[in-house]
């Protein structure tokens, strides 16, 4: 796609070109690879200049090979690798269904997909085998037999971007990396669902860590979890890697430098077989380019945004521009001796793979005597090679067992082991996952009033005393944290005096952006308490940037951890900064509060009174953020404690996200007139009511405010005597 040289002058293809694009795109972006490639230049500017050189020495080429008709018609095979990233769930995708996504990019590449009738016949002379062959890997890094998947249990599946690459990836002079996730976070947060992104090859000599393709498990193929039959999205991104742009140029009539693909005004959407031809003559072409406007645009071509079932064809151009991507920029991994040390050759002799031990529990937490269901989840061989099944359950009845899914029960409390061996003919392998299961008591021993102020050094785990110990999971290395150099000066008269030492996390320093930590307290007996019922703590928070994304959640189980049902929730970001207790504005890290920004928050759990077994954690997850402190955590009547002078609080929407359906909760210390108002994302309000309301527990629901609300996300406000909280409730389908 040659277009007009002076609209084009400043848009040689380079990673400029793509900031520059990226911001004439208004509609659907589906793929991320131009925002992915946007998001790398503004975090490593230094590297802006190299990149670009390398793009440019990469088109001079192509134009004086075109020019001296050189032609480069090899046939290359890929080695590729799945790495899946899952949490259980439906993104946990078979072997079938990546075995699916093999066979329909094959088939695109080669021009032996069934719909290329579809294409016409101007545009059909032009297209062909692109000779690049995709196979999945048979040998890994590490010279074992591998079905060319692997699979991470990881919470990062949700939201993902470069961090999932962090978690695994092969080398990828040797491989192409393929990470299948649940959902992609938006780069260009422009709101909408991105399917995949994947890096230009220009990249890979100073970011190989971040070389490959991340892609929805639900557009992966086109069986069981995929929501197309068609599966192209890999297809797209494929080309993405091998260096082709959007066929639109990323601009409006943009170049993808490609002679032999129409100039394109920009991305299409919804248009199909019927459409064509389609704009034609919206966009002038240049002396090079040899396919005329009166032809219209390309929407057929892979890297349109058509849909997948309208899409059928890469050009010859774009063939050949992916052939050269791969010898001047991935020859190592195109080379024969990868080709055998990968066992992607002709000659590779296929044979059972040792299989890759991996299991899950439906419950890692439990009550004495609750049942608890194993499944063996192991991979990398064939289960019908699988000839025998060992497992050993510490503290469980049985104690071990043959059964691939056996299911066992656990009588006394305590943290347990569970091990599973799995054999078959070419070997066995072993996994223990150490302190999986933890059972408690149907009476908790610690009971309520309850209270905590971290001022043990020995906090969160006490040898002596296990029943009263804190438990912490996610990333240690960037986790809770006792400090001593910030405490609430709040003091409660459940407590034995002044504080000196608080609880804390970061979102800023995250290997991981968006991964979750969680902080829960031991099981508190709280038979003897009566509604109304809280759980109080001091918080002490101040946002680090604009760029802050950080959330703090409570949430609440009366079944030893095996449920949780969230009870509050406070989040700061650019929408809305309901977290931060220092009276607003950005601070430097570190930060550390000073006595006049600890603030007591209140979490309502009424429900809970009575009952013998409650447990309470923490949810903090973000990214870019300071340091977030809690102190003074107690569990008691309302009566049991002074409350804070507020006319209302504990504003709570659940379930949130709802499909409409959510309940707003709001505690009131006085019979009151409040103010409810409903806005949208843009601040318009889309409903208001005033009412008159009892001093109690106030619950609204959100349907007798607005009956009928479309998925996206909206936020309640409440106002009563000028004071006012508001709250972000989200709606989807």
């Amino acid at each position: 796609m040659i277009s007009n040289a002076s609209t084009m002058k400043n848009l040689i293809i380079s990673v400029f070109c793509f900031l520059i694009g990226i911001s004439s795109i208004s509609a659907q972006n589906w793929c991320g690879t131009v925002a992915h490639q946007q998001s790398l230049i503004e975090n490593q500017p230094e590297k802006a200049a190299a990149l670009q050189e390398r793009m440019e020495q990469f088109n001079r080429l192509q134009k004086e090979n075109s020019a001296k008709g050189i032609k480069n018609n090899d046939h290359y095979i890929v080695p590729v690798v799945f790495h899946v990233i899952h949490e259980g769930g439906s993104e946990n995708i078979s072997l079938d269904q990546i075995n699916d996504q093999m066979r329909i990019l094959n088939e695109d590449f080669a021009r032996l997909n069934p719909d290329t009738t579809n294409t016409p016949a101007i545009f059909a002379q032009n297209s062909g085998d692109t000779n690049i062959e995709f196979r999945l890997a048979k040998i890994d890094p590490d010279g074992n037999c591998t079905q060319g998947v692997t699979r991470t249990y990881s919470n990062l599946t949700n939201g993902a971007r470069n961090n999932v690459k962090e978690l695994i990836q092969w080398d990828p002079t040797r491989y192409m990396n393929v990470w299948v996730v649940r959902s992609i976070e938006n780069f260009s947060e422009d709101g909408n669902i991105v399917l995949g992104f994947a890096q230009f090859p220009n990249q890979l000599s100073s970011d190989p860590e971040t070389d490959g393709i991340v892609l929805r498990h639900n557009y992966c193929g086109s069986i069981e979890s995929a929501s197309s039959n068609y599966g192209r999205t890999l297809t797209h991104e494929a080309g993405h890697w091998l260096n082709l742009r959007h066929i639109w140029g990323d601009a409006d009539c943009g170049d993808d430098n490609i002679d032999d693909t129409p100039t394109g005004q920009e991305p299409n959407y919804g248009v199909c077989t019927g459409n064509f031809p389609y704009h034609v003559g919206v966009c002038s072409a240049s002396s090079g380019q040899t396919i005329t406007q009166s032809s219209g645009e390309m929407f057929m071509n892979y890297m349109d945004y058509s849909d997948d079932f309208c899409m059928n064809m890469f050009s010859l151009g774009q063939g050949s521009r992916m052939r050269s991507a791969l010898t001047q920029y991935r020859n190592t991994l195109i080379s024969e001796s990868n080709l055998i040390a990968t066992g992607t050759n002709d000659d590779h002799v296929m044979v059972e793979c040792e299989p890759i031990t991996e299991f899950e529990a439906d419950f890692a937490f439990g009550c004495k005597g609750d049942g608890i269901e194993f499944e063996s989840k192991t991979y990398n061989t064939s289960l019908s090679s699988i000839t025998g099944y060992q497992w050993t359950f510490e503290g469980g009845s049985p104690s071990s067992s043959t059964n691939e899914n056996p299911s066992v029960t656990y009588i006394q409390p305590g943290t347990y082991d569970v091990t599973l061996t799995v054999t078959n003919s070419a070997g066995s392998n072993t996994l223990t996952k150490s302190n999986y299961i933890t059972i408690s008591s149907l009476n908790a021993e610690m009971t309520g009033p309850y209270f905590q102020s971290f001022e043990s050094e020995d906090f969160p785990t006490f040898e002596n005393s296990p029943a009263s110990s804190w438990t912490i999971s996610g990333n240690i290395t960037d986790s809770w944290e006792r400090v001593t150099n910030a405490s609430s000066p709040n003091i409660s008269p459940i407590n034995d005096g002044q504080n000196s030492a608080s609880f804390r996390i970061r979102s800023l320093e995250f290997i991981d952006a968006g991964e979750t930590h969680t902080l829960m307290t031991p099981g508190i007996d709280l038979s003897d308490l009566n509604a109304p019922v809280r759980a109080y703590f001091d918080l002490a928070y101040a946002k680090r940037s604009g760029n802050t994304s950080d959330i703090l959640e409570v949430h609440v189980s009366d079944n030893c951890g095996r449920t949780w049902s969230k009870r509050w929730d406070r989040e700061c970001n650019e929408n809305i900064d309901d977290l931060s207790t220092n009276g607003g504005g950005n601070v430097v890290f570190p930060y550390t509060p000073t006595s006049a920004h600890w603030e007591q928050q209140n979490v309502n759990i009424n429900n809970y009174a009575g009952r013998s077994n409650v447990s309470l954690k923490f949810v903090f997850s973000g990214s870019g953020g300071n340091w977030l402190y809690i102190d003074n955590f107690v569990v008691c009547e309302t009566s049991q404690l002074s409350l804070n002078n507020d006319s209302f609080s504990d504003l709570n929407i659940f379930p949130n996200p709802s499909k409409g359906d959510a309940t707003i909760e709001f505690s009131l210390y006085k019979d009151s007139e409040i103010e409810i108002a409903l806005s949208n994302l843009y601040g318009a309000v889309l409903a208001q009511e005033r009412m008159d309301l009892k001093a109690e527990l106030n619950s609204i629901q959100l349907k007798e405010l607005y009956a009928s609300l479309k998925s996206g996300v909206y936020f309640i406000k409440i106002t009563q005597n000028g004071i006012s909280a508001t709250k972000k409730v989200v709606i989807s389908e």
